[in-house]
């Protein structure tokens, strides 16, 4: 490749690069800014269920001191004309200085002032109607009736109202406190972020700034402020324009305001008190972390950049001086192809070995494995002389017959074992484990006729497994021997034959009053035995064998040692259900 082809693709390459570097930053930055909006906007409802909770506990009080007072005597003997009205007015008058209320009213039951705590102060107030007013109107159905007003010197009243009931149950007149909201307001202490409750007519009623009670904001008016005793003119709420970042709503005032620049707000309805709680998040937090993480990320990805340029002149470099250093490296290559030569020599080496050890597992296991069918066939042969010797033929040839089939028996396991060497896959076939381990003993009881060997069996009739019937015969023949082998220098042969099937599993236990195994962690590793080679049968092939055996049917061959003496070998296969569902 020229140099002019080469600056080209470099050229391409660094634009490309800008590019990908551009939306990465802006990435970076929006989804920065999306998490700390939403963590905000997380903090923001912590917040507004914590200053709702404060306000409602606050006019808590004034709600149960107004059911209280609805049920009082004093107020009861009034309305039904059994008291004086400067009693009562006395009355409420001690009630408001000892509770903190600002007033208190009793009406009667078209809803006009009967008594009251600021009769002294102003007298006037007796007869004045305030049917109309809406918590009146609640409290007319027995609920318990909210209204809030404001004067016109700024100062905030929140009312509740509740029916005094005659014994018949019916409203026979209502009591009203009333609360001064501006000193409720006095005990709030001063919250990073700007709260601020708007009723349904678009005005803060109440606010944590003072400067933004009583301002009215006509876009989030619901119904007209005239429904609230409200004076004429109200300032409006800072002015504000609407926008989203991250998923949310943004509210972005103008500088100077009591109000951050941008924004986020969060909502929450307060029904209690028939309001809406808003909180104004200063976001310029968010936006300078997003702005920190963006830059950051532009300069790691021109750093790597820079690295990425500097690495590409080095390659440049480097080509030139591999082309300079061509003839040395031709030479070097030779010398690589000689010693890939030497090693590939070597590796033959090593599989021609590893072939010459499996030939010499599968011969070890041969002469192991036909040990017992060739022993067979010596005393049918021995028993076929004597009887044609004294003119028995047809029992002869039964001895002839059995002979045929331990030959075919010896041809079958030479070709499992080779196929087990060899690590092929036989075919499996349903088998029935009661069938093959009745085979098993019938080929082990000459021997332990002759050694005095006691076999107890427990087996079930039925136990369907997928297995290949003559390996399966094999591994228990050969557990069989083993036992027998274990007991020959014992005073007690008994050798336990225990056939099962638990849930999903069948179990095949051969335990034997021996003296166990000493090593018990090798006993499946090849060329491991107990017995004395050349003196005895075993060449330790048998139990490895016999591990693998069963492993390919998927079940899994185990030892222990018992706690009274002597080693438990256990067979473990999946079950099949019925040998009827097993054919189909």
């Amino acid at each position: 490749m020229n140099s002019t082809d080469r600056n080209r693709r470099r050229w391409t390459y660094v634009v490309i690069y800008l590019v990908m570097s551009v939306a990465a930053v802006g990435a970076t930055f929006h989804v920065t800014l999306r998490s700390e909006l939403a963590r905000l906007s997380r903090t923001g409802r912590v917040v507004l269920e914590q200053s709702s909770d404060r306000l409602i506990a606050q006019l808590e009080s004034y709600r149960e001191m107004t059911d209280l007072m609805a049920r009082h005597p004093q107020v009861s003997a009034l309305i039904e004309g059994r008291s004086s009205r400067a009693v009562t007015s006395e009355f409420l008058l001690r009630t408001a200085l000892t509770t903190g209320a600002k007033e208190l009213h009793t009406l009667d039951a078209q809803g006009r002032v009967l008594a009251s705590s600021t009769l002294e102060e102003a007298p006037h107030i007796i007869g004045t109607d305030w049917s109309n007013r809406a918590d009146v109107i609640a409290a007319r159905t027995r609920r318990m009736g909210i209204y809030h007003s404001a004067d016109d010197l700024g100062q905030r009243s929140y009312y509740f109202a509740r029916s005094v009931l005659n014994d018949t149950g019916n409203p026979q007149g209502y009591v009203v406190v009333k609360v001064n909201m501006d000193e409720l307001e006095a005990e709030w202490r001063i919250d990073e972020t700007v709260v601020t409750f708007f009723d349904t007519s678009g005005v803060s009623f109440v606010s944590n700034r003072l400067g933004l009670a009583l301002r009215h904001d006509s876009k989030l008016q619901q119904t007209p402020s005239a429904s609230f005793g409200y004076p004429e003119t109200l300032q409006s709420f800072p002015h504000h324009q609407l926008s989203r970042a991250g998923g949310h709503d943004i509210w972005n005032f103008e500088s100077g305001s009591e109000m951050p620049e941008r924004a986020l707000i969060a909502s929450q309805d307060v029904p209690l008190i028939n309001m809406t709680a808003r909180a104004f998040i200063d976001t310029n937090p968010a936006f300078s972390e997003a702005r920190l993480l963006a830059a950051l990320a532009a300069a790691v990805l021109s750093l790597f950049g820079m690295g990425f340029a500097f690495f590409a002149q080095s390659r440049d470099r480097l080509a030139d001086q591999l082309r300079v250093e061509a003839e040395a490296n031709t030479q070097l290559e030779a010398r690589v192809a000689k010693r890939n030569a030497q090693l590939q020599q070597a590796q033959d080496n090593l599989i021609q070995a590893s072939k010459l050890t499996a030939l010499g597992q599968m011969s070890a296991g041969i002469s192991h494995e036909l040990n017992q069918p060739l022993s067979a066939i010596q005393n049918y042969t021995a028993n076929a002389e004597k009887l044609i010797e004294r003119g028995r033929e047809p029992e002869a040839r039964e001895n002839l017959t059995l002979i045929a089939e331990q030959t075919q028996r010896m041809d079958r396991i030479i070709h499992n074992l080779r196929g087990f060497a060899r690590k092929e896959t036989e075919p499996l076939e349903t088998v029935n484990v009661a069938d093959v381990l009745a085979a098993s003993l019938g080929l082990a009881e000459q021997r332990a006729k002759s050694e005095n060997v006691d076999i107890v069996l427990h087996s079930v009739p039925h136990a369907w497994v997928d297995a290949g019937q003559i390996r399966l015969q094999q591994v228990i023949v050969n557990l069989l021997s083993n036992a027998m082998d274990a007991l020959s220098d014992c005073e007690s042969k008994k050798i336990t034959v225990t056939l099962s099937q638990h849930r999903k599993q069948v179990q095949l236990v051969i335990s034997d009053t021996g003296p166990g195994l000493k090593d018990i962690e090798r006993a499946f590793e090849p060329f491991y035995t107990t017995k004395d080679i050349g003196a005895s049968k075993g060449l330790g092939l048998g139990l490895s064998i016999s591990y693998g055996i069963v492993g390919s049917f998927g079940g899994l061959l185990s030892v222990e040692n018992l706690d009274q003496g002597g080693a438990a070998f256990t067979i473990t296969l999946p079950a099949i259900a019925t040998h009827q569902e097993a054919s189909q």
